[in-house]
């Protein structure tokens, strides 16, 4: 199944399918959630009287999982020699808990107070434009996360390729997060810079967030620094078993940041009708209403298809028109393959399944243009 910037992201808050047991939790999470702010302010005073060293800031960071009810979990070691991490981005608390089990540094620009900045272990991204920050201090390596923004773990956005050649050698790490009732992280297409505090919020309500961080082998700096983003993305993706995408962190904001046209109209309204028209041509028995809503979300004629003949995106099915009296031969019949039910089990092998069924539609459709026109061309080289 074909992956599409909305599901990606989620917009809604509760995430089980029993809300029975979420409700009686719900007494007992509001409890525990006075309980933690107490806890935060306790924290708060705490990382302002307290002094700047290594022992004083482990207490903090312990303190703040135990606010935030974060409890890591690791797997893999740690290289020694590499002083730059990349993971992929899933909360807003991903850097406390890389801070306090790895003692990461995370760059951010979030406009948070300093101290709850300092306690998640948030650096000023100025503060480290040069190289030479980065190699000095090996033993606090800087954890980056390039997609620029959470998703919901079902894929892998876009790699920016500005922080790789900062460092010689980078260690991937696999960041999966688990919570009952509650989803993690929430899009809220919300100004830029601002922490995502209704997040941070159910973190307190909730009993326990666990964070489990696989730290996989490094990656040794090519030639072509280029090669780096993609290396690191594809070690990530295969620990988690997701699917690599092409989108940008800014698609996701935008996504639901504007409604869903419910008619084309102008520029916009042409190209939608334009896109539409060449589904239409390879799968003609889906009614034109349910093409134009299903690329309103993808905005791609090759995904579109895709959910159409998976099942993902379900339509009734138009009569097909009577052959006119005056033809003498009946017209050509094409068909549509149809869903098999299966759904590969690798990221590749999910790949290699729609570049197959690509390949047949293309040649469908040349073969129906071919034969609609009496073009003389061999029917084998299609």
């Amino acid at each position: 199944m074909a992956l599409t910037v909305d599901k990606l992201i989620n917009e809604e808050r509760f995430s089980g399918d029993n809300a029975i047991q979420f409700l009686l939790y719900l007494p007992f999470g509001v409890c525990l959630l006075v309980f933690r702010i107490f806890l935060a302010l306790i924290l708060w005073v705490a990382s302002i009287i307290l002094p700047n060293k290594s022992a004083v800031r482990q207490m903090l960071s312990t303190l703040a999982c135990w606010t935030f009810g974060v409890y890591v979990k690791v797997k893999g070691t740690r290289d020694p020699r590499c002083s730059v991490m990349v993971a992929n981005y899933v909360s807003c608390l991903d850097s406390l808990a890389a801070s306090h089990v790895l003692g990461t540094i995370s760059l951010r620009k979030w406009k948070v107070p300093p101290f709850f900045a300092s306690t998640l272990g948030i650096r000023n991204a100025a503060q480290f434009v040069r190289k030479q920050h980065f190699a000095e201090c090996p033993s606090k390596p800087v954890l980056l996360q390039p997609e620029g923004g959470p998703t919901n773990g079902r894929g892998l956005l876009k790699f920016t390729d500005w922080p790789f050649p900062v460092g010689n050698r980078v260690q991937p790490v696999a960041i999966r997060v688990d919570r009952m009732f509650t989803n993690v992280s929430v899009h809220r297409a919300g100004p830029s810079g601002q922490f995502p505090w209704s997040d941070a919020l159910w973190f307190l309500a909730s009993p326990v967030t666990v964070f489990t961080l696989r730290l996989l082998p490094p990656l040794r700096d090519t030639d072509d620094d280029g090669d780096m983003p993609e290396l690191a993305r594809n070690a990530i993706a295969d620990a988690l078993q997701v699917e690599k995408t092409d989108f940008k962190y800014e698609e996701l904001r935008i996504v639901r940041r504007r409604p869903r046209p419910t008619r084309a109209a102008g520029p916009e309204g042409s190209e939608a009708a334009r896109l539409a028209q060449q589904v239409k041509e390879v799968l003609p028995a889906v009614p034109m209403r349910d093409i134009l809503r299903d690329l309103a979300s993808t905005r791609s004629v090759d995904v579109t298809i895709t959910n159409f003949l998976e099942g993902v995106t379900p339509y009734t099915p138009e009569a097909a028109p009577r052959p006119s009296p005056s033809t003498s031969s009946p017209a050509p019949r094409y068909v549509v393959p149809v869903p098999t039910g299966s759904f590969p089990k690798s990221a590749k092998e999910r790949q290699l399944s729609f570049q197959e069924r690509k390949a047949q539609m293309i040649a469908e459709a040349r073969k129906r243009y071919i034969e609609k026109h009496g073009l003389n061309v061999a029917l084998n080289n299609c």
